[in-house]
């Protein structure tokens, strides 16, 4: 990170900020925002390991306040899954040439903003039959999705809780565990894979001041936006970005 201009250095700091506004008003979607775009400006092993750390101190808060309130049910279903989908994420991390995986993850960028795109004013309800099977396969892709691009678990995890209608704490709070389970599963497995140097952890110790801020500015703008507007604001970050990252 000290190899970066000034330009880039505010551009990260800026980034990284929005992010955890995102993360703070949804409860989720924070590394959706700030992966595809940091790799822009730093390597993609050093984004995912920093990133990660960031998120799973940012669920310390929520998670202590409303503890109370997780469905306990719900993570032991999805769970193992879960645990698979990392392990396999690791391991293509571990087999693939960093350049394909960028552009891998450009054109999975691309293509989840066009779902978000279509789905920010219809949230996906799965039919009442479906939910067990479903959540297995969601939970496994996110398990997956996470490990290798560092994103897009939540909102996987978000189509299956909302199908099951937990009440709205219960369902912020469940999420957050077990993304913060994923999460922990994730540094362990980055830190394996060697992901963890002196520019990581610069990152995580610039980031963290600036993480605090943009889950200050997401609680205060919770209940505040027009949902559907800003749903559609950030699908369409998340297609520019993946554009950019075909490029890059």
């Amino acid at each position: 990170m000290d190899s970066l201009g000034l330009s880039q250095f505010v551009f990260a700091a800026l980034v990284v900020t929005v992010a955890y506004a995102v993360r703070g008003t949804t409860g989720f979607g924070g590394q959706a925002i700030a992966v595809p775009l940091l790799v822009l400006v730093l390597p993609l092993q050093t984004v995912l390991g920093s990133i990660v750390v960031l998120t799973s101190l940012a669920s310390i808060g929520p998670w202590l306040r409303d503890w109370s309130r997780i469905d306990w049910r719900e993570i032991r279903r999805l769970l193992p899954f879960s645990v698979s989908g990392i392990v396999a994420g690791l391991y293509l991390l571990e087999k693939l040439d960093f350049q394909v995986l960028i552009k891998a993850f450009g054109v999975f960028v691309i293509l989840y903003g066009c779902f978000a795109l279509a789905t920010a004013s219809r949230p996906v309800r799965l039919p009442e039959r479906m939910l067990n099977p479903a959540g297995a396969v969601l939970s496994l892709l996110a398990g997956i999705l996470g490990a290798t691009f560092g994103a897009a678990a939540g909102p996987l995890y978000v189509i299956y809780l909302d199908s099951r209608r937990l009440e709205r704490d219960a369902f912020r709070v469940t999420i957050t565990t077990i993304l913060t389970v994923q999460a922990v599963l994730r540094v362990i497995g980055y830190a394996r894979l060697e992901f963890y140097d002196r520019t990581s952890l610069i990152l995580i110790v610039a980031g963290l001041p600036l993480m605090m801020l943009g889950s200050g500015i997401g609680n205060w703008l919770a209940g505040r936006l027009d949902q559907r507007w800003f749903n559609r604001g950030i699908s369409l970050l998340l297609l520019v970005s993946g554009t950019a990252l075909l490029f890059k």
